[in-house]
C-alpha cells in the first residue's frame, strides 16, 4: 500500500511513469471493488458475489500473463465519502485519492501466500520499506492461519523510503477468509480465497516537513487459480477485442491489488498519470518480492 512515489528511484522509471493511464475500469469492476472495500466486515454470502464478479472482470479486462504492468492494470472509479464512512480516517475527501488496480499471477497457491501475512518483519517483501515494516497483530494471530477464525486484524509501523521522501507512518490492515464455492455447502467443498483491506487513520508528514501521505485505502484479493472460478467457453469478449485467453485454470494464485491514495509531494509538479504509473510499478515490484520470498521459504 501507499506506493505513490516509491518507484521514483531512477530517471528510467520516471520515463516509464510517463506512460498513458490504463483503461478506465468497467462499472462492473469498479462497483464490485468498492463493495468489497465498504462491506469488508459484512456477511460472507454478500461478499462472495462481488469477489466472483471481480475475478471475471480481471480475466476479461486484463492480460494477466503480460510482462508489462500496464497490460495488467485498470483505473477504477474514485472513492466517495460513503464508501469509507465506517473507517476512522483523515478528514479529507477520498475522491482526491488516485486510483490504481493491478493484477499478477503467482505460481504459489493462496495457502502459501497466507504464511507471508504472519511475518512480523515485512521488510523482505516490501522493497520500499527496507529498514522498517513491522506488523503488529491485534486479533486472530493464533487462529487465522488455520482458518479456525475468519478474521486477522493488524497494524503496520512503517518507514517509507525513496528518492524524494522518508516518511514514518502507520496503517491498519485486516484480512479475512472467504469461501468462493457457491454450489456446494462450505464444509463439503470449500474454495478458499482471502482478502485484505488497508487504510490510514491519520495523515503523516515526512522528515523534511515538505511531503506527506494524506490518505490511502486499498483492497487486495488472493484468488485460487484452481479451475473452479471463471472459465471461458468461447463466448466471452475481452476488452478492446484483446486476444488473451487466461482464466482460473492457470494454477497458483491470481493476485489483485487496488489502491486509492493521496500524497502531497511538496509542490513537485507530477501529473496524476505519472503518480498512477509509479504506483503500479511499485505494486508490481512488491508482487515480485513476495514471489521471491516464497521461492526461498516455501512452507
Amino acid at each position: 500500500m501507499l506506493r505513490l512515489i516509491s518507484t521514483l528511484s531512477s530517471a528510467a522509471l520516471f520515463m516509464t511513469a510517463c506512460a498513458k493511464a490504463p483503461e478506465m475500469a468497467e462499472p462492473e469492476f469498479s462497483d464490485a471493488l468498492v463493495y468489497v472495500l465498504s462491506q469488508f466486515d459484512d456477511d460472507e454470502s454478500e461478499l462472495v458475489f462481488a469477489i466472483l464478479e471481480l475475478e471475471k472482470q480481471v480475466y476479461l479486462n486484463m492480460d494477466v500473463d503480460a510482462s508489462n504492468p500496464q497490460d495488467r492494470a485498470l483505473t477504477p472509479e474514485r472513492l466517495q465519502a460513503e464508501d469509507v464512512e465506517e473507517l476512522t480516517r483523515p478528514d479529507r475527501d477520498p475522491a482526491f485519492g488516485i486510483p490504481v488496480a493491478l493484477a499478477r499471477p503467482s505460481v504459489f497457491e493462496p495457502d502459501s501466500h497466507r504464511h507471508v501475512q504472519m511475518l512480523e518483519d515485512h521488510t523482505p517483501v516490501e522493497p520500499y520499506s527496507p529498514d522498517t515494516y513491522d506488523r503488529i497483530f491485534l486479533d486472530g494471530q493464533d487462529c487465522w492461519l488455520d482458518r479456525e477464525c475468519m478474521f486477522l486484524r493488524t497494524q503496520q509501523e512503517i518507514v517509507k523510503q525513496n528518492l524524494l521522501m522518508t516518511i514514518p507512518y502507520s496503517c491498519k490492515k485486516d484480512f479475512r477468509w472467504v469461501d468462493l464455492q457457491t454450489d456446494n455447502p462450505v464444509e463439503e467443498d470449500p474454495r478458499w480465497a482471502f482478502i485484505a483491506r488497508t487504510w490510514n487513520e491519520d495523515s503523516f508528514v515526512g522528515e523534511t516537513g515538505k511531503n506527506s501521505i494524506v490518505q490511502s485505502y486499498s483492497i487486495e484479493i488472493w484468488f485460487p487459480r484452481d479451475g473452479r472460478g471463471f472459465l471461458r467457453d468461447g463466448t466471452e469478449v475481452n476488452t478492446n477485442e484483446g486476444t488473451w485467453t487466461s482464466d482460473s485454470n492457470g494454477g497458483g494464485t491470481l493476485r489483485l491489488l487496488s489502491v486509492w491514495a493521496e500524497t502531497d509531494l511538496g509542490g513537485l509538479d507530477v501529473s496524476d498519470d505519472m503518480v498512477a504509473a509509479t504506483t503500479r510499478n511499485g505494486i508490481d515490484k512488491n508482487f515480485k518480492a513476495v514471489e521471491s520470498w516464497l521461492e526461498e521459504n516455501q512452507p
